[in-house]
């Protein structure tokens, strides 16, 4: 083994430990550089075409680095300060405090994060697919012969009765 050190620092150098620490550092991390990637594209695709949908898309993956940062750096050191901080005068705060700090604000974040997302693909999709269901179920066609209709009846009476002030030879001004 010790041959194979020294034939590495004479060949290698340091390169070979850098590679390595890079690789641990994308395997440990590859869920929040996954999200920062989606949240560089996300925001360039909202600066060049603004729209819901695409605004949407970008606080889906921040919600989604954010969620993964804090199940991963935030809630355990709120479970160290949950039971420093409430020591034997306040114990039975504890567990409830810690199930807040833990499960209810993962499940949280993980269920904004799913409903941002389903949100996204009915605002980028949605009207396509519906598109495509309604060729198989279409609209049923309305008679327009089988009455009036109350925007019908709005209209006939709007041309026969006009407010004051909205007709162009008018001098009373109207009430507003």
């Amino acid at each position: 083994m010790e041959q194979f050190f020294r034939w590495s620092e004479q060949h290698l150098g340091q390169t070979h430990y850098v590679l390595g620490y890079l690789i641990i550092l994308v395997s440990h991390n590859w869920p929040i550089i996954a999200a920062l990637a989606a949240a560089l594209f996300f925001s360039i695709r909202l600066y060049r075409q603004p729209s819901r949908a695409n605004a949407v898309w970008l606080f889906s993956a921040l919600l989604f680095g954010l969620g993964y940062e804090y199940e991963k750096h935030v809630a355990g050191e709120l479970h160290h300060a949950i039971d420093m901080l409430f020591g034997l005068e306040i114990a039975h705060w504890n567990r409830p405090l810690h199930i807040i700090a833990g499960p209810v604000i993962n499940t949280g974040f993980v269920l904004t994060t799913l409903l941002m997302v389903f949100h996204g693909l009915h605002l980028s999709f949605g009207s396509s697919v519906m598109k495509s269901l309604r060729r198989f179920n279409p609209a049923r066609a309305v008679d327009p012969t089988s009455g009036a209709t109350a925007s019908r009846d709005a209209e006939q009476s709007e041309e026969n009765h006009e407010r004051a002030g909205n007709d162009p030879n008018s001098t009373q001004a109207s009430a507003g």
